[in-house]
């Protein structure tokens, strides 16, 4: 059972992850294109546009955001691994455990706190745009509620790998926590 619904909630996050990785180049892609129009505007035409930076600035986080859980189910954060490379293995794996655990905690108070900044946008207007800002501060609960599914694979991969260590490995990332 265990083995079925982790399978499902793997690959629900290899497609999310797919999907928001590419939005997120696509977002960078326009940020430039933007950043070069203000550049354009600001230089040669003496007149820059007052929405660029505004929106440059709200796409820079939004592709941070939507990389966000590739690069956590990758393994791709920075990370300090001197103290956690000389463990045994045995030890590795749990503070690896451990960790999860408190970033999926933190990702649920985050998450729930999140959705109060989004509401409070409703009724700010964005400087250089008629629109409130809650749409710039949306992707906070979509891209929180997707490194929360990110965080239980990762939490069910380790759990299922101690377990059963003749597992196969559920998700991708059951290779960083063999490694850690």
């Amino acid at each position: 059972m265990l083995h079925s619904g982790l399978d499902k909630l793997s690959a629900l996050n290899e497609f999310i992850c797919k999907v928001t990785r590419n939005l997120a180049g696509l977002t960078l892609i326009m940020m430039v294109f933007i950043v070069m129009l203000q550049i354009v505007c600001r230089y040669i035409l003496n007149d820059s546009p007052a929405w660029t930076e505004e929106v440059a600035r709200t796409m820079m986080v939004w592709t941070a955001f939507l990389v966000a859980p590739w690069a956590y189910r990758e393994g791709l954060n920075v990370r300090i691994g001197f103290f956690a490379d000389e463990l045994p293995s045995r030890q590795r794996k749990f503070l690896n455990l451990v960790i999860n655990f408190l970033i999926c905690w933190i990702l649920l108070v985050f998450l729930v706190e999140s959705f109060g900044f989004w509401s409070r946008g409703l009724i700010i207007q964005a400087n250089s745009l008629p629109i409130k800002v809650a749409w710039f501060y949306a992707i906070l609960p979509v891209a929180l509620t997707l490194l929360l599914f990110v965080s239980v694979e990762l939490i069910a991969s380790t759990l299922l790998l101690a377990a059963d260590p003749t597992s196969d490995g559920r998700s991708t990332v059951l290779k960083d926590s063999e490694d850690l």
